[in-house]
């Protein structure tokens, strides 16, 4: 009986254990993935923005003069400019620009001689610029810059049976002053219009009431401005 007994037990233990062997047979430990860092695009050039102006100058021209003693005279007062800044704060910024100022020629005609003189305006400048918070979406700013004021000047005389032409060039320091407010028109750009006062003091230009070179160009300009930030 004991015998039978005890037959009996073993037996069931093997019944019963034969389940937990085959789930342990079949367990697969949890397979665990690691995450991917999330990809986070790398900014190429942050904070640099590309700049293109339109100006219009409402002083007179440095040739007016000649009106007065029988010359034609014509002054070019749209000009524009091209350049690349810097954003290196919320509120400061700065540019380097080439800029086109104007175009001036005086013309005289007659049965004896023809004469012409010319004279066109560039500059190169270096920019700064502070805004002054942005205000129901416009943003005023101030601004200040250095630079070089290109001048090329030609004469020409026709006449008793020749023709002179002689050329000059001129490169003299020159400074600029703005004022002026933006307005974001899109995620990266921006419209500005502004007044911009341009002078080179060194800079000469003929004058015939005094038959003698004249020193010092000014420019008083409205200048209309088109920013896109490269981000």
């Amino acid at each position: 009986m004991k015998s039978n007994l005890r037959i009996f037990f073993l037996c069931s233990a093997c019944l019963l254990g034969a389940p937990a062997l085959g789930w342990a047979a079949d367990y697969e430990p949890p397979i665990v993935v690691d995450q991917a860092p999330e990809f986070v695009p790398v900014e190429v050039g942050s904070g640099w923005y590309l700049r293109g102006d339109v100006t219009y100058s409402f002083n007179e021209s440095p040739f007016e003069a000649f009106g007065d003693i029988g010359f034609d005279v014509d002054h070019v007062r749209f000009g524009g400019g091209v350049g690349v800044g810097y954003h290196f704060t919320d509120m400061v910024r700065g540019d380097v620009t080439l800029n086109f100022l104007s175009s001036d020629e005086a013309r005289f005609e007659s049965d004896v001689f023809d004469a012409r003189l010319e004279n066109q305006v560039w500059t190169g400048m270096a920019n700064a610029y502070v805004d002054l918070g942005t205000y129901s979406g416009l943003t005023p700013y101030l601004g200040a810059g250095l630079g070089i004021m290109y001048s090329r000047n030609t004469s020409e005389l026709t006449g008793f049976g020749f023709i002179d032409e002689v050329t000059d060039t001129q490169s003299e320091f020159a400074y600029a002053l703005m004022a002026g407010v933006s307005y974001k028109v899109g995620t990266n750009s921006s419209i500005d219009v502004g007044y911009q006062f341009v002078s080179s003091p060194g800079t000469e230009f003929a004058d015939p009431s005094s038959f003698e070179p004249d020193e010092g160009l000014d420019y008083h300009q409205i200048k209309v401005g088109f920013r896109y930030d490269l981000w």
